[in-house]
């Protein structure tokens, strides 16, 4: 199968893995097809595929970002959206929903609210995972008590900074960010904590390369994957007391410490590799009738652009506003030309549909 993977490439190399012709469309320099412009129409991004390849699939991995490829809900091709960020994003991902056929949520809570057309789009839950090639066990000595290695930003995630000044104070915790797969490997203990009550990749990463993970009780089918105890150790959300006892609990219990850590990462190997996605993706795909659902999709164009002239409206603000709080002007231009153009996106399509058509 020839498949066109747009935005975050998770399973670029697993479908490849798999035996499929794989191009990667994105902001990056290392992209096969590498993206430039701001905002690009979809089909002038097929007008940059090889010359007679022309994609069976295509796949987007969500960015976390607004909308970069305009139009794809125009396409004759199936057309399919992981979407991971719903914690955050969810007040226009609900509508950027309506431009595609085959969905899978990250986030098992929000999975309904990205179902909008029922007879023409598939909506599951498929959580994150660890990528096989890069987190994995190195057998290093575990000298590290307790790591965290994340983003620690107050303005985006108060009560993680909050948590960590606090166990900071009382106990010798590795705090870094960037790179996470040596210090992990070093550590008897990876501390997570989420956004939002989600289910992060730093779940999957921490057990993947060996260690105990310490994590938040959260919702979004995380007792459907792991159990306390079992897999990992479930600490009270914002309570330093209990991270404190379970990690003590478990350095003075080294072999249940292990047993545990081992449990963890041979599920994690198991099952929830970016492989085991890859190929569910395609399992899923392949029970849909696509040809259904994209024949649908273009007949229904007047509700699906309706929908998108909120999304574009919710990405005009953000750019905005960020164009009103940056300090240099290179990016304060930059933000203020892009909320623009979203707006002329939302205006022209309001202004060309009826709204009782739409609605």
């Amino acid at each position: 199968m020839r498949i066109l993977h747009l935005g975050n490439a998770y399973f670029l190399e697993s479908f490849r893995q798999l035996g499929h012709d794989v191009k990667w469309a994105g902001y990056y320099r290392t992209a096969d097809i590498p993206l430039t412009r701001s905002l690009l129409d979809a089909r002038s991004l097929l007008a940059q595929l090889p010359p007679r390849w022309y994609p069976d699939l295509i796949v987007l991995g969500d960015e976390s970002t607004q909308p970069l490829v305009l139009g794809l809900e125009t396409l004759p091709v199936p057309v399919v959206w992981y979407a991971i960020d719903s914690h955050i994003h969810a007040n226009w991902h609900i509508y950027y929903a309506a431009a595609f056929d085959v969905i899978f949520v990250a986030q098992k809570d929000w999975t309904p609210a990205y179902q909008l057309d029922g007879d023409r789009q598939h909506v599951s839950w498929m959580p994150l995972f660890c990528h096989q090639s890069n987190d994995r066990d190195l057998g290093l000595t575990r000298e590290i008590p307790l790591s965290f290695i994340g983003t620690l930003n107050a303005a985006r995630n108060s009560d993680r900074v909050n948590l960590i000044q606090r166990l900071q104070a009382r106990y010798p915790i590795v705090v870094q960010s960037g790179p996470y797969h040596e210090t992990f490997n070093r550590s008897m203990m990876v501390l997570n904590q989420s956004v939002a009550n989600d289910v992060n990749f730093r779940v999957f990463q921490a057990m993947a390369c060996g260690a105990l993970l310490l994590t938040e009780r959260v919702g979004n089918g995380f007792s459907d994957l792991f159990q306390d105890r079992t897999h990992c150790a479930l600490y009270e959300k914002g309570n330093v007391d209990h991270i404190i006892e379970i990690t003590d609990y478990y350095r003075a219990h080294p072999a249940e410490r292990n047993a545990i850590a081992r449990q963890g990462y041979e599920t994690v190997m198991a099952a929830h590799t970016s492989l085991h996605r890859a190929q569910a993706l395609l399992d899923t795909v392949a029970r849909q009738p696509l040809h259904e659902f994209v024949s649908k999709r273009q007949i229904r164009q007047a509700p699906i652009r309706w929908s998108l002239a909120l999304v574009y409206e919710s990405a005009a603000r953000t750019y905005g506003q960020a164009g009103a709080r940056a300090e240099e002007d290179i990016r304060r231009q930059h933000f203020l030309k892009l909320a623009e153009q979203y707006h002329t996106l939302a205006t022209t399509i309001r202004s060309l549909l009826d709204p009782l058509v739409a609605a």
